[in-house]
């Protein structure tokens, strides 16, 4: 029994240092001053005798950004600081490998916020970005997502009169698209896989330039795709009728509208939007898709004493809901002539006839008839009950 003193020391000392190993907290960890953290991410398409197919640009904080209130004479808040890189390379991973060295430190994309498409993104290449920066780069899948006309760089590069950073401007451009004309959507990063992957219709971006000044940035749209194909640019208030049918309930900017010359403005609170779809003349599908608008109507036209009179009230509704009608008409012809199906029917046509597939869908979608059947109920806050 002695002899087995010695076996039991040794085993007993192994076990102390396995212990130590397993419990001495992150002892690999890597120091944060020694971390890049990415806040936005910017994709385009280049070609290049190189090889060269895609162009990353990494938005980067740094310390001493935005801050609070500082001494006398100084202003409250200090323009925000970030590092933009950019590089190329055959594929997402090789362009961030590539800038590794510039940054001197880790790129940590765990706090990405948003994702910025420029407009000449290649299909194929927009596929393989969002499959590498998913599947390979560890990010969230909350990531926001727009478009932009700009080369990336420049974009990034803007400085917000007001101090704000360039994230802040993005929220803030989304904040007050919601009482301004027209509506600021950023879809996040999964979605846009899941329109991508499982095809049940195309893609719709919000799109964000430089203001004409080159001092700010604006939101001037959204860019609508065939699968993941640069089709068109609409305007903000199509974006806004756009974005209602394509997600069949969303709140809405500020729409307006004509009557008997002169222009009123209505403030969307709400659409409710339904959509059918069944089999037409030569197995072309047949959409119905009825609205039901949420709005206050805003003071314009000078028409304050009179609209207290509900029938006047009654008789906007009709003219607005006309005026809407005839806007989503022309909108779908639109997309139809880009074979874009941004305001996603191939979720019901799916459904109303199951042996259709998409492929089949896009091939007749320019052909289907849709029938817009929109009703607008207005209120007047503070004038009437």
């Amino acid at each position: 029994m002695h002899g087995c003193g010695p076996l039991r020391q040794i085993a007993a000392l192994a076990s102390i240092l396995l212990v130590m190993t397993t419990t001495a907290g992150c002892w690999d960890a890597l120091d944060i001053d020694k971390r890049a953290f990415v806040s936005v991410v910017g994709l385009d398409s280049v070609d290049s005798d190189k090889g060269d197919r895609i162009r990353v640009t990494l938005m980067i904080p740094t310390l001493g950004g935005a801050g609070g209130g500082g001494g006398a004479g100084m202003p409250e808040t200090m323009p925000a600081r970030a590092l933009v890189v950019e590089e190329s390379g055959a594929s997402v991973e090789e362009a961030v490998e590539k800038m590794r060295a510039m940054v001197g430190g880790v790129l940590d994309f765990s706090a990405l916020q948003y994702v910025a498409v420029g407009r000449g993104m290649n299909p194929d290449d927009l596929m393989s970005s969002m499959h590498t920066l998913h599947f390979t780069r560890f990010i969230p899948m909350t990531p926001l997502m727009f478009a932009t006309e700009e080369r990336v760089n420049d974009l990034f590069s803007v400085e917000s009169p007001s101090g704000r950073g360039f994230t802040d401007t993005l929220d803030a451009i989304q904040a007050q698209g919601r009482i301004g004309w027209g509506h600021i959507h950023y879809p996040q990063s999964w979605e846009i896989m899941t329109l991508l992957v499982n095809k049940t219709g195309d893609l719709a971006l919000s799109v964000i330039d430089r203001t004409d000044q080159g001092d700010g940035l604006q939101a001037v749209g959204a860019a609508v795709y065939d699968d993941a194909r640069y089709a068109g640019l609409i305007g903000p208030i199509d974006a806004l009728m756009l974005y209602s049918v394509a997600h069949r309930k969303y709140p809405g900017g500020t729409y307006p509208f004509v009557h008997e010359g002169r222009e009123f403005l209505m403030r969307i609170l709400g659409v409710r939007t339904s959509v059918k779809a069944d089999r037409g003349a030569d197995s072309v599908p047949r959409v119905t898709v009825d609205m039901r608008v949420n709005a206050t109507l805003l003071d314009s036209g000078g028409y304050r004493l009179p609209l207290l009179n509900r029938k006047r009230l009654d008789e906007l509704e009709q003219v607005a809901a006309r005026d809407v009608e005839a806007r989503v008409g022309r909108l779908l012809e639109r997309l139809q002539g880009w074979n874009s199906d941004a305001m996603r029917f191939y979720r019901e046509v799916r459904v109303g006839i199951p042996g259709m597939s998409y492929e089949d869908f896009k091939e007749v979608y320019p052909r289907i008839t849709v029938d817009f059947n929109v009703s607008v109920l207005l209120v007047r806050t503070g004038l009437l009950r």
